[in-house]
């Protein structure tokens, strides 16, 4: 009896299976948060993290989404949301704090 209720239990499953539906490939998303958003119009020298590139302008903070966009007629990888507008076409990029190196003169 058990081993017919488990078969039964196995087999509706598998009926039911067609009836989940997954999300359509690309829409997958990734989401960064980074804390104190704003804009610079240089990095400056001694921060190191990440910032998102457009249009001459380095915004920092905010969120980054990855995935597949549609944003007037055009299909983007990623994502920026700044000031609750999102921002399509940058670039997602790493800057490094400049060391300064002290040259030592031989005496």
């Amino acid at each position: 009896m058990k081993t017919k209720l488990i078969m039964m239990c196995l087999a509706g499953g598998l009926t039911m299976a067609p009836l989940l539906q997954a999300e359509p490939a690309g829409t997958t998303t990734t989401t960064t948060t980074v804390t104190t958003p704003g804009v610079w119009t240089t990095v400056p020298e001694d921060y190191e993290g990440d910032y998102y590139f457009h249009n001459n302008q380095y915004y920092y903070g905010g969120k980054r989404e990855t995935g597949d966009f549609e944003f007037e007629g055009r299909h983007y990888t990623d994502r920026y949301q700044h000031e609750g507008k999102w921002i399509y076409g940058g670039e997602w990029k790493h800057h490094d704090r400049k060391r300064i190196e002290r040259i030592e003169k031989d005496k």
